[in-house]
């Protein structure tokens, strides 16, 4: 990907009357511009000066949160950043259920009226516990920022056509869809930058009705989620058609796979890029410009991997996400556990000093528990999914663990499965998970997704 200065590249847009060179844009723009050119240079250090600079910040950060939040009123105040540093992994780990039960002790007395308006984001992620986290204009400073960025990384043209097949509410975007100008957060009189045409269609749309939208509306870029984009690339791959002004597919919120990265290349041709955020912590990492993996967005979030007593996994080692926002001083989440495992990499060979989350493996209950008690992680191979094709038609499924020796196995398909299938898809899930019990198919008109559009390919009921 050819490197280029965003500022020459992008035509900003100017809020002053009649100002057209050099162009100004309100505060929130002009914040974000700052933000973005110190992250230009940022991304280049070694991670040991990026690591400098963040406890420099969590040193502000925790110094205020001791004096203004009433959680953290009794943790130790450190002396200096370099002592924070050494101490760091001595500070508890702050779960989900303590903003749940807690969420009001968490809260500053005192949020800097500098840092702007507060606003809240509520959100339930995957595990059912809806939460309400409290942020301000600050926040959303780098929220843009990390956004423009992953435009700037993947070389998008700001002129380009964006699509978008995202959960809506029933009526919103509904089959044909919808179209429009600018691209979502960047678009009206706050936008940063000029940016092309939108179309926007509601998932819940059939995969023949998503087919024919794309390539009615032919964007060059679309956004989506990878259980969408898998069955969009099978479908059009069985139909003989593919879109010809398709030039990049970025996917959200689920877990993306090789499979799915391979069918979509088999598909459309194109690079399929992926990104990991939360609505209550913005961006964590982002899709590296040259590999698969994903860089830390280190001048927003602290994140680290940590073993079961919050120590630091190594490299290559999978361990719980716990992320602490810089900048967020109205409710100050000191080591949050967001509920996802990963895994930490080795450094990146594009130069970028940022570290490298290596895989997303998914969430504490998208994990197999063994009759003894251990755990691992479900992976179907390219084969084995192959295998399950071969049996039925299947348009999605879902794993769902029910106690330690039975599964049920959830499908989606367009016709009753007969007795055959079923025994033979029950058989199939015990060889290729693999798991001794039982396994029970159940067949479905559509998968149950989540609130926010995601569907979980493998979830544990297990306490």
């Amino acid at each position: 990907m050819p490197n280029f200065n965003w500022l020459e590249s992008y035509q900003l847009i100017s809020a002053v009357p009649l100002l057209e060179f050099p162009k100004l844009g309100n505060s929130m723009n002009m914040a974000i511009t700052v933000a973005l050119t110190q992250m230009e240079n940022s991304q280049w250090w070694p991670e040991e000066q990026i690591e400098e600079a963040q406890f420099g910040q969590l040193f502000q950060l925790l110094k205020y949160a001791i004096k203004t939040v009433p959680y953290y009123k009794d943790f130790p105040v450190p002396n200096s950043p370099q002592e924070l540093q050494c101490t760091w992994q001595d500070l508890p780990i702050l779960e989900r259920g303590n903003i749940v039960g807690e969420g009001g002790d968490l809260l500053s007395k005192f949020p800097p009226n500098s840092h702007g308006k507060i606003k809240t984001q509520y959100t339930s992620g995957s595990t059912g516990q809806p939460i309400a986290v409290k942020n301000t204009q600050l926040s959303r400073v780098f929220w843009r920022a990390f956004t423009t960025r992953d435009h700037i990384w993947h070389g998008r043209n700001p002129a380009w056509k964006l699509g978008h097949i995202r959960i809506a509410k029933k009526g919103v975007a509904e089959y044909p869809g919808t179209v429009g100008k600018g691209w979502g957060a960047l678009k009206g009189k706050d936008a940063l930058i000029e940016t092309g045409p939108i179309a926007g269609l509601n998932i819940n749309a059939k995969v023949e009705e998503q087919a024919e939208w794309l390539l009615r509306n032919e964007p060059d870029f679309l956004i989506t989620y990878p259980s969408v984009v898998q069955k969009l690339a099978e479908h059009c791959l069985k139909q003989g058609i593919r879109p010809t002004n398709l030039k990049q597919i970025e996917t959200i919120s689920e877990v993306l796979t090789d499979k799915v990265r391979h069918l979509v290349d088999l598909a459309f041709g194109v690079k399929i890029v992926d990104l990991y955020s939360t609505r209550e912590l913005g961006y964590l990492g982002l899709q590296c410009p040259k590999n698969n993996h994903y860089h830390v967005q280190s001048e927003g979030i602290y994140l680290e991997v940590v073993d079961e007593q919050g120590h630091a996994c190594p490299a290559g080692v999978p361990g719980k996400i716990v992320v602490t926002p810089l900048h967020n001083f109205a409710m100050p989440l000191i080591r949050y556990a967001v509920g996802d495992y990963g895994v930490i990499g080795d450094p990146c060979s594009c130069g970028r000093g940022l570290p490298v989350l290596k895989s997303i493996l998914g969430r504490e209950r998208n994990r197999l528990r063994q009759p003894d008690g251990e755990y691992r992680w479900i992976g179907l191979s390219a084969m084995a999914y192959g295998e399950m094709l071969a049996i039925a038609p299947i348009r999605e499924y879902q794993i769902v663990q029910v106690s330690l020796d039975e599964l049920i196995l959830n499908v989606a398909v367009d016709v009753d499965l007969s007795t055959d299938q079923i025994k033979t898809l029950s058989l199939w899930a015990q060889k290729s998970l693999p798991f001794a019990g039982k396994v029970t198919v159940i067949g479905h008109d559509e998968l149950k997704r989540s609130a926010n559009g995601k569907l979980e390919l493998f979830q544990s009921l297990i306490e």
